[in-house]
């Protein structure tokens, strides 16, 4: 054999050993499902990521009361550095757990792997593998991205400039400049709120991670089962902030057989029944100040500086210190904190204002009028809002065209208060173009004049 065939034959040979130990290892289908796990569009690096956490970490710190006991904070890291190792998509992040001093049953996730879990998920946890469950489906939030996600979609249509300049990969003061186009990650920031496919996304990596760190997959969605019969007062942020996406233990059993063979997955430890007894002899949790979202947070006052939101078919000015979070066919455009839990546990909104783009349940656009059209979506919000009421109407006029302004009554999020919302509706080719102020009662009087700005300001494109 010639010296040139022998050495494409050691090649090849060479070849069929790495084919042999790649694809014929054991944990090849394993990770082949990494795959299936992709991180949706997006215009920050994972270095801005870890910017942006790190700087919203530290003002949450500021914010929230954390529990500084060494011996649990110590615990908890290495549990979620754990976990973190085995998420499906590649990631280097500085990992960091920290535990937020709330009875609240709650967890969440900042960008770039900065996850705060509270004392109270800590306390509901049956086991190791349920809190486990917990920290690996925020581990699942920023791997797959969603926090960034959404400041993606929001800067699309709010600053394109900055897009093309590159200010998303500056080294420092990101999360201001974001700010001020009022994109933020704060505690009570409406993009620490997550979709129903986000939540969907995060339980497909929670049990990947639960899996392949040895613990039973099934607990995560046990967690949810739990807490849900056990604690329903106490659970009402937790799926506020962490909505439901339907058949969620069902879709979680029917993942498990893909993940791997069969096998007896860990439940509990030693150390997490020792960490559960210092919680217990820990004195109860400060009164007022629970973490994000609580019902008790009052946003801050509308900057008096307007800048211009372009949105779907629109224009309006908002107030430079209130936050977007759009989402297909509407946008929010609110305060920080706007966005609170409702009596029933429902996450809504209680200042600021959002535009909809509202189809009438007609075929052809020309069936529906302004008014026909409007009372179908006062219907449709009555739905989920049955003491909503018209308190007043009257004829309008917006960019030119006829327009409709309704007012309503409402039962506020905010404990005990009612809200005044205004709702101003204007046909926009064959649809309804939807836009309503919301505030409560006690402080319509104060947000009455943003208001007005924003409605003189609404243009029709």
């Amino acid at each position: 054999m010639s010296s040139r065939l022998l050495d494409q034959s050691r090649k090849i040979f060479a070849g069929m050993i790495v084919f042999s130990w790649v694809f014929c290892r054991p944990g090849f289908i394993l990770a082949s499902e990494q795959l299936r796990f992709k991180p949706g569009f997006n215009l920050f690096s994972p270095k801005a990521d870890v910017q942006l956490g790190r700087e919203s970490s530290a003002d949450a710190d500021k914010k929230l009361p954390l529990v500084n006991d060494p011996e649990l904070v110590r615990y908890v890291n290495d549990l979620g550095k754990r976990l973190a190792q085995f998420a499906p998509v590649n990631s280097d992040y500085p990992w960091t757990f920290k535990v937020v001093n709330s009875k609240e049953i709650n967890a969440f996730a900042l960008p770039g792997g900065f996850i705060y879990v509270n004392r109270g998920a800590l306390e509901a946890a049956e086991n190791e593998a349920q809190i486990a469950g917990v920290m690996a489906h925020e581990i699942g939030h920023v791997v797959m991205r969603h926090g960034t996600h959404q400041a993606s979609q929001a800067l699309l249509t709010t600053a394109p400039l900055m897009i093309l300049g590159g200010a998303l990969e500056q080294s420092s003061g990101l999360m201001g400049r974001l700010a001020e186009l009022g994109i933020g990650f704060g505690v009570n920031s409406v993009l620490l709120k997550n979709s129903r496919s986000a939540e969907s996304q995060a339980d497909q990596v929670g049990i990947y991670i639960l899996y392949h760190a040895g613990y039973d997959p099934h607990a995560m969605a046990q967690f949810f089962e739990i807490i849900e019969k056990k604690y329903p007062q106490q659970t009402l942020e937790f799926f506020s902030d962490h909505p439901n996406p339907g058949n969620r233990v069902q879709k979680v059993d029917a993942l498990i057989p893909e993940l791997g063979p069969e096998r007896k997955g860990k439940t509990d430890s030693p150390e997490f029944e020792a960490q559960k007894k210092r919680l217990a002899a820990m004195p109860p949790p400060p009164k007022g100040k629970q973490g994000p979202r609580s019902a008790i947070y009052t946003p801050p006052p509308p900057s008096s500086r307007m800048v211009i939101y372009e949105g779907q078919g629109f224009r309006i000015h908002r107030p430079e210190n209130w936050e977007i979070q759009s989402s297909e066919g509407s946008v929010t455009l609110a305060p920080p904190g706007a966005m609170i839990n409702g009596p029933q546990g429902e996450s809504a909104q209680a200042y600021g204002a959002s535009v909809t783009h509202y189809q009438p349940s007609s075929r052809n656009s020309n069936a529906w009028g302004l008014i026909d059209g409007t009372e179908q979506l006062v219907e449709s919000l009555r739905h989920s809002n049955p003491n909503l009421r018209v308190t007043g109407r009257r004829g309008t006029r917006v960019s030119g065209r006829p327009a409709l302004s309704t007012l309503l009554e409402n039962d506020s999020p905010l404990e005990g208060q009612k809200e005044k919302d205004h709702l101003v509706t204007v046909r926009a080719d064959d649809s309804l173009l939807a836009v309503v102020f919301i505030a409560p009662e006690s402080s319509l009087k104060a947000y009455q004049p943003t208001f007005d700005a924003m409605l003189r300001s609404l243009e029709l494109r």
